[in-house]
């Protein structure tokens, strides 16, 4: 009896030193790579301008966000590798909720916040990551998937098939 409990806080300790996991049981830790830097940089850089000349936030999600209940947000050193882009990026951790309607916000600036969600992460080949990524602002999102490929150190980063959403991109006459 006392081995196995024994055995079993070993185990509970194991599986919480993990950390957070994705649906696959792969820590949310991992996907703080090269790959998803390529990623987000490319996302932000093609994300909607919905808000023309308001300043914007952006924070990143790693894994499931279980509404009012669950969310890894990325870590800070993660987060600082995009410094060079002179944009505002927020833990997703600090962002706040603003009635009437719920939106995120940056709790500094008290505006609208992107939410950049990576949902999933799975290595195809050797040199080929697949995403699942969704992003927010106020009521707007996109789902879809992106495929992000190594070429000896130059990371490329393709969208995908949109996956759920209510953005509509303006139709040009």
């Amino acid at each position: 009896m006392m081995k196995c409990f024994g055995w079993g806080i070993a185990m509970a300790l194991f599986l919480t030193s993990c950390g957070p996991v994705d649906r696959e049981g792969v820590s949310l830790a991992s996907y703080e790579t090269s790959a998803t830097e390529a990623l987000v940089r490319e996302i932000i850089r093609t994300l909607p301008d919905v808000n023309p000349g308001v300043t914007k936030s952006y924070s990143i999600s790693l894994g499931e966000i279980i509404l009012g209940r669950d969310f890894t947000p990325a870590s800070v050193p993660f987060m600082k590798r995009f410094a060079d882009m002179k944009v505002r990026m927020v833990s997703a951790s600090v962002l706040a909720v603003v009635p009437p309607d719920n939106m995120i916000v940056d709790p500094d600036l008290r505006v609208a916040s992107f939410v950049i969600q990576i949902r999933t992460m799975k290595q195809t080949k050797g040199n080929e990551w697949e995403y699942e990524v969704g992003w927010s602002y106020k009521k707007l999102f996109q789902r879809q998937t992106w495929t992000v490929t190594d070429d000896n150190g130059t990371f490329t980063a393709k969208a995908g098939p949109v996956l759920d959403g209510n953005w509509k991109p303006a139709v040009k006459p």
